[in-house]
């Protein structure tokens, strides 16, 4: 099963041409750029990773006219499935998240990035009830996927099969209007390393111990600077280990599921292991140990 072959049928003809396939041949994320960095001391990589979200977001090579994926604005009539990997895949029988509910409001809506996998869904407004019992609070939701998944024109490589979403590092009163197209704000002072105000805010600090402890969750990316305030300040230290330190993420999380267990052609990323080093951030992958 392909993304070329799972979209033949009258839904796509009416749309043009089947997109190209984007997961009969998964290509690996890797960058040699990257992969220097990985032995680069801490401080020197936190620079330059600023340096190099700041140039991604001047200059991104796919902000381009319209690909196929991002043409099609309706998903299919199937059952739901994710065909492929998380930067290389499609979606099928996409959910499509309301524009608000208890505790959330989805932001950018005229991007078209608000279906998923039913799971994915779920998880967001459940996410959204427990902000609004605890604090009275909603978050503001950022992209999920495309309608049918795939590659977007924009703004991300994965994201591609429904079990991605971006959550603001922010959240708002339930009853504050909020502009759908308000800018998001960094919680990072990325020259000097450290949070904003000294401390992450509470609504946010549950939102991810919420996140990374919910059933199905794989990985929650966020800056290294907020993994490393976290290892700090956390007397319980385990749940952290589902926090991924990543480049950006200092103005949103990254929350990504696992592939749903009816769903083959899903294709997860190799289970988390403690301790495993992965790059010289200050938090690493784990607290134990400070590169």
């Amino acid at each position: 099963m392909n993304c070329n072959t799972a979209f033949r049928s009258p839904m796509v003809a009416s749309a043009g041409k089947p997109p190209k396939i984007c997961c009969a041949k998964p290509t690996k994320n890797y960058s040699p750029i990257i992969d220097t960095m990985y032995k680069l001391p801490a401080t020197l990589l936190l620079t330059l990773s600023t340096l190099i979200v700041a140039g991604a977001q001047a200059y991104q090579p796919e902000d381009k006219p319209d690909n196929q994926w991002s043409a099609i604005k309706q998903p299919t009539a199937d059952a739901p499935e994710a065909i492929g990997s998380y930067a290389n895949g499609c979606l099928r029988g996409a959910e499509l998240l309301e524009p608000s509910g208890t505790g959330y409001l989805d932001m950018r809506r005229n991007r078209g990035r608000y279906y998923g996998q039913p799971e994915l869904i779920t998880f967001i407004r459940d996410l959204g009830e427990f902000t609004h019992q605890r604090y009275g609070h909603k978050h503001l939701i950022g992209d999920l996927s495309q309608a049918r998944g795939g590659r977007m024109n924009f703004g991300h490589s994965s994201h591609q099969v429904g079990l991605d979403v971006d959550i603001w590092l922010q959240t708002l009163p339930d009853q504050q209007a909020v502009s759908p197209f308000r800018d998001m704000q960094s919680i990072v002072n990325k020259a000097a390393g450290t949070i904003i105000g000294g401390n992450i805010a509470p609504p946010i600090r549950d939102a991810l111990h919420y996140a990374a402890t919910y059933p199905g969750v794989a990985r929650v990316f966020v800056n290294p600077v907020i993994k490393w305030h976290l290892c700090q300040s956390e007397k319980d230290t385990a749940w952290l280990n589902t926090l991924r330190p990543w480049w950006g993420h200092d103005q949103h999380f990254h929350v990504r599921l696992s592939c749903p267990a009816n769903q083959p052609n899903c294709h997860n990323q190799k289970p988390l292991k403690n301790g495993r080093k992965f790059y010289p951030t200050p938090a690493g992958y784990y607290c134990h140990k400070k590169y």
